[in-house]
């Protein structure tokens, strides 16, 4: 995908895979808490959310919490 931001590419999987979109982000658009979004080993919640910049190369990885006992 080809976006300039988090944001950015939230949106182009929202138009292409919107039921994966609906696990990710809630109505609003904000990222789910189980679900961390890793630009390449980065949180990027630890760096600017979704207005965190993408560069070409970057790896984006969707990992959501796993819990249990």
């Amino acid at each position: 995908m080809d976006a300039r931001d988090v944001r950015g590419l939230l949106r182009q999987l929202e138009d292409q895979f919107p039921k994966v979109y609906q696990e990710i982000c809630d109505e609003t658009g904000a990222v789910l808490r189980h679900v961390n979004l890793f630009i390449n080993e980065d949180n990027m919640r630890d760096r600017d959310g979704q207005d965190t910049p993408l560069a070409s190369g970057d790896t984006v990885t969707i990992l959501p919490a796993v819990s249990g006992g």
